[in-house]
């Protein structure tokens, strides 16, 4: 797949696609920050919880369908009498619907949030954005490479294709969870001074 100005990652080999955390700004505390302002930080890190959830959901079906075992929990009671195939598909399906949704997530973050904290936060706050804009594109990347192999694996439920996805889905949570935790850590405080909402 030739690299586009939408992809600049594309090329890039999957044990590659990293967030250079060493490189991390961070953001000084504010002084005399109030309840309230600590407010959007708190729903920014409830936002990141829930889908760090559906995340997990899909954990679950990746382990299940790996170990060919059944689990007492609802979900996979869900899977209990379903073949190989069929839960190749629901891993696959599973995968989909949470890159959607982190999708929208950053868009969101990409149009209105970081914005806001450009306009009105500190040079600190700026180089932090900055990170975190580049750190998108890592993601976003691990999500395109994570749709197509999901839908392949809806097309042809194998081992191989389980395996690819497995493989670029193990990556695309590592990173999410290094990438909400610092901007959960470095943004708690700047989100409610500087923008008040998100």
């Amino acid at each position: 797949m030739p690299e586009t100005n939408t992809r600049p990652l594309a090329r890039v080999a999957l044990e590659a696609l990293d967030l250079d955390e060493a490189a991390r700004p961070s953001v000084p505390p504010y002084p005399n920050v109030t309840g309230q302002q600590l407010e959007a930080g708190r729903h920014l890190a409830a936002i990141h919880r829930m889908h760090l959830r559906e995340i997990s959901k899909a954990r679950m079906v990746l382990r299940h369908v790996a170990e060919g075992t059944s689990d007492p929990a609802a979900l996979i009671e869900a899977l209990r009498d379903m073949d190989m195939s069929q839960n190749y598909r629901l891993f696959g399906n599973i995968c989909g619907q949470e890159c959607r949704m982190l999708q929208f997530h950053h868009d969101a973050e990409e149009h209105h949030m970081f914005p806001a904290l450009e306009a009105n936060g500190t040079d600190n706050v700026r180089c932090m954005v900055a990170k975190l804009r580049e750190e998108h594109l890592v993601v976003h990347e691990l999500i395109d490479r994570l749709m197509v192999a999901a839908h392949a694996l809806g097309s042809r439920p194998d081992g191989p294709s389980f395996l690819k996805a497995a493989e670029v889905f193990d990556k695309l949570e590592a990173v999410v969870r290094s990438h909400f935790g610092y901007e959960e850590t470095g943004l708690k405080e700047a989100l409610g001074v500087h923008v008040g909402y998100i």
